[in-house]
């Protein structure tokens, strides 16, 4: 529901990473924790122009690898918002957790190629985010 007494507009941050017997991978594990830090970062910047930031864990079972250390922001990839791309390579972690040689999802972001996002790019993900949904008015 949306209108003036309906509540702060929202953005959904969501991070889909596989876990096994409570643990993930290093990569997955590391944007996690950049994506905490980005919508501690945000939230208060956010919350004053009314719009509230939801951080999402969603874990994955162990064949779901090909969707792990995703984030989408606002139901898109965070790669989307920041004009980069994500790529599978090889994830030693991933590895050891599942007992074979994995592939796991990697970042390039303006010509860099990381294993997990900076919680400087989520954190501008959702800022992005945040120019294009519509607000909702100071009425009530």
């Amino acid at each position: 529901m949306t209108g003036c007494c309906s509540g702060a507009a929202r953005i959904r941050v969501e991070v889909h990473r596989v876990v096994v017997d409570g643990e993930t991978c290093e990569r997955c594990g590391s944007t996690w924790e950049a994506a905490e830090a980005a919508v501690a970062e945000v939230a208060a910047e956010l919350a004053a122009i009314g719009v509230a930031v939801d951080l999402v864990e969603l874990p994955l079972p162990a064949d779901a690898v090909a969707e792990s250390n995703r984030v989408y922001v606002a139901g898109r990839p965070a790669e989307e918002w920041l004009g980069g791309s994500v790529t599978s390579t090889d994830c030693p972690s991933c590895g050891e957790m599942l007992g074979e040689p994995t592939c796991c999802q990697a970042y390039e972001i303006g010509g860099v190629r990381s294993d997990a996002l900076a919680t400087e790019d989520i954190a501008r993900a959702i800022r992005q985010a945040a120019e294009v949904i519509p607000t909702v008015p100071r009425c009530c």
